[in-house]
């Protein structure tokens, strides 16, 4: 049998506990004093103020009801002419009402936007379309002429502007400009007047004839707090105080600088996971070629070509250690090539069996500078791995120059460390590999040697073996 609070009884005693039909004529007696337009919005209006004023922690009590109505009764006695009759309030209340169900509104538009530009921007999981869309989103809501995210490059301290897929990178130092600035203090800058801020660099707008007026920049951080990057708005459009951006642009701002984060991050994982998974396929298809009938030429040359794809490098070399003689050599179509395993960095490698991954060639003493002057060629990045038989010694180098985007990375290290533990044991009992070196040895290889100083238009650090350049040996 069902309890008396689940009966009409049950409820009827709750609507008399709570003295709820006198709540009930005191709404409908300031109704009648108000005649508000919209009644909805008066209840809210009216029934906020008395929950104001409440004090700290006080909860209902039914006898709120009947002061509410005296006080409301009371009002009107008060605002009675001489025959009694009751005068209506005037219409300034529900001005006040207006006003701020007009900011609540405007705002609850604006989180709506925001929303809905989340949404936006989550579902893009390619790097360069996630961040066209963080800047389309952030052009809509703050109402601005343009937007730009800038990526923190950690290692060169770079701050990196990518306009389209393929397309040169634009570079601002950290600590230069507004948006370098920003990066390296962690804190928003909001200018009126771009002109008038010493840190502003109006070379780009003489290059492209736009006239920067108002900034609003941001750092983007990732989920653990670390910048990693720059979010940047120009221009503020409809702002009639100063053409600036406001402080509720300021707050817009922040919230979409978080997304970005954690929608660059996301689109970076998901790059990440699709290169490395094409990664490792391409590193079988190159075992697998390894173990065809190839040539010691053609299989340095398959090798070389191959991993110079797979990293994005500018080049790459494979040398082999001979241990007898102390050097590390290879092949460039019938030239024997041969290097002291004391000099350079290959070398070092070769002496330290280390995995070596420079930022900047030219602030490493090991680095020979002279071959970049002879052949004009400039050296920015290297990462040099050694190649270890089945015993783990180290039999060969491999060694890639200046990553074309960026720097080499440990996940190049990674996976180039995965590929050299199965190809190094693969080498070293390669029937080919060991005719070449005994044919080395006995100075019987087709070709000469170059001894210990390269000729002007060769560098050992930067060998590259064409397609095409083969030895008589292959089969």
């Amino acid at each position: 049998m069902a309890s008396q609070a689940q009966t009409a009884e049950g409820g009827e005693e709750y609507l008399n506990s709570m003295n709820f039909r006198s709540l009930i004529e005191w709404v409908t007696a300031e109704a009648l004093l108000s005649r508000p337009d919209d009644p909805l919005a008066f209840i809210r209006t009216i029934v906020s103020e008395k929950l104001a004023s409440r004090s700290s922690g006080e909860s209902y009590n039914p006898d709120h009801a009947m002061t509410y109505i005296k006080q409301c009764y009371a009002e009107a006695s008060a605002s009675a002419d001489e025959n009694g009759r009751l005068c209506l309030r005037p219409k300034r209340d529900s001005v006040v009402v207006s006003s701020g169900e007009n900011a609540a509104n405007k705002r609850l538009a604006l989180l709506e936007k925001l929303i809905q530009a989340f949404r936006i921007i989550t579902m893009q999981l390619e790097p360069l379309e996630a961040t066209n869309s963080i800047i389309k989103q952030t052009c809509k809501i703050l109402n601005c002429e343009r937007s730009t995210l800038f990526k923190l490059d950690a290692a060169r301290q770079t701050l990196n502007l990518s306009v389209a897929e393929g397309a040169a990178e634009i570079s601002v130092p950290v600590g230069k400009g507004i948006a370098g600035v920003v990066a390296s203090s962690g804190k928003l800058v909001n200018i009126a007047n771009a002109y008038a801020d010493p840190n502003f660099d109006s070379q780009y707008d003489m290059q492209t004839g736009y006239h920067t007026r108002s900034i609003l920049c941001v750092p983007v951080r990732n989920g653990q707090g670390v910048i990693v990057g720059v979010m940047q708005a120009l221009n503020r459009v409809g702002n009639e105080k100063d053409g600036g951006f406001t402080d509720m642009d300021e707050e817009i701002m922040t919230i979409l600088a978080a997304q970005a984060g954690i929608a660059l991050h996301n689109a970076h994982n998901h790059k990440t996971a699709l290169q490395a998974q094409k990664k490792v396929t391409e590193v079988l298809d190159i075992v697998k070629a390894m173990h065809g009938d190839l040539g010691i030429n053609s299989l340095i040359f398959t090798v070389t070509h191959r991993i110079q794809t797979l990293i994005d490098s500018d080049r790459c070399s494979l040398y082999l250690l001979d241990k007898n003689k102390g050097e590390l050599w290879t092949l460039q179509g019938e030239v024997d090539i041969r290097i002291p395993c004391n000099q350079g960095i290959s070398g070092a490698v070769a002496e330290e069996g280390k995995v070596i991954n420079l930022l900047n060639a030219y602030d490493d003493r090991r680095f020979n500078k002279e071959v970049d002057q002879k052949l004009g060629y400039k050296t920015q990045t290297i990462l040099a791995l050694p190649l270890r038989g089945k015993n783990h010694d180290v039999i060969g180098v491999l060694q890639l120059l200046n990553k074309r985007d960026g720097v080499f990375t440990s996940d190049d290290e990674e996976i180039l460390g995965v590929f050299l533990s199965i190809a190094g044991p693969i080498l070293e009992n390669s029937p080919l590999f060991m005719r070449a070196k005994e044919a080395t040895d006995a100075n019987e290889l087709m070709g000469k040697s170059l001894g210990y100083k390269p000729p002007k238009a060769f560098d050992p650090e930067m060998n590259e073996i064409k397609e095409g350049e083969d030895d008589g040996d292959d089969e």
